[in-house]
């Protein structure tokens, strides 16, 4: 996810269906620039080389998100044009691997990078499904990602409160979140809403961290020179 404003111009984006390095591509309508989805980067255009903010996000099931935010208000779509949007368009290239450029022929595998001033770094799904909770660092980055197996919902969190450096420790796999426990004070907390619920520090919030999904596979073409986790 991507701020729309550049410099002092907020821009208004639309998609044609153009494909790049097996990402699409999206253009605005104040110039007509390309830009790559995977990257927020314009390759084209009186923008090219002119880059995105990306805003942090969550990607996860409705129903996970509808119990950790029950407040959440929802972009809704006429009826009539809801069921364009019921199925992943791209789920065929997920299974087969087969894309426009590469014809890898196996199942794609996903994984989530973190986008940080520090650098990127991908941490695929199979790793994260046996540390469902990780610690690691990258730069000058310290980083937490939770993980959640069932519904594949990864969140980036900046370990640490008012300048307190937290570590922290699995406390339980649950339906609809994983519980953490941090060792400094014995607080628990939501792992998918960053929230403390429990203890010393209760009420607090970490800091997300921006992210996004990203096939392995492709992560190489966008960010060649960005480590996959484990760093070999």
């Amino acid at each position: 996810m991507y701020a729309r404003r550049v410099k002092d111009q907020t821009l208004d984006f639309g998609h044609r269906g153009w494909l790049y390095e097996e990402t699409f591509l999206f253009y605005d309508y104040q110039t007509d620039s390309l830009w790559v989805q995977a990257t927020g980067q314009a390759v084209s255009g009186s923008f090219k080389g002119t880059q995105l903010d990306r805003l942090p996000a969550t990607q996860t099931t409705w129903s996970e998100w509808r119990q950790l935010h029950p407040e959440t208000l929802v972009l809704s779509r006429p009826k009539q044009k809801n069921t364009r949007y019921w199925r992943d368009s791209y789920d065929l290239y997920y299974v087969t691997g087969k894309g426009i450029k590469y014809q890898r022929h196996k199942a794609l595998s996903f994984g989530l990078g973190v986008i940080t001033p520090a650098g990127q770094k991908l941490y695929p799904f199979e790793e994260l499904e046996k540390l469902p909770v990780l610690h690691d660092q990258f730069g000058a980055e310290r980083v937490l990602i939770v993980f959640h197996p069932s519904t594949r919902t990864a969140v980036a969190w900046k370990p640490s409160l008012k300048n307190q450096k937290l570590d922290f420790e699995l406390g339980k796999i649950e339906k609809t979140d994983v519980t953490i426990t941090d060792k400094q004070t014995g607080s628990t907390w939501s792992g998918l809403t960053g929230r403390c619920i429990a203890g010393p520090s209760k009420g607090g919030q970490l800091q997300q961290l921006t992210t996004t999904q990203f096939v392995g596979e492709n992560w190489p073409l966008h960010y060649p020179e960005a480590p996959i986790y484990p760093s070999k």
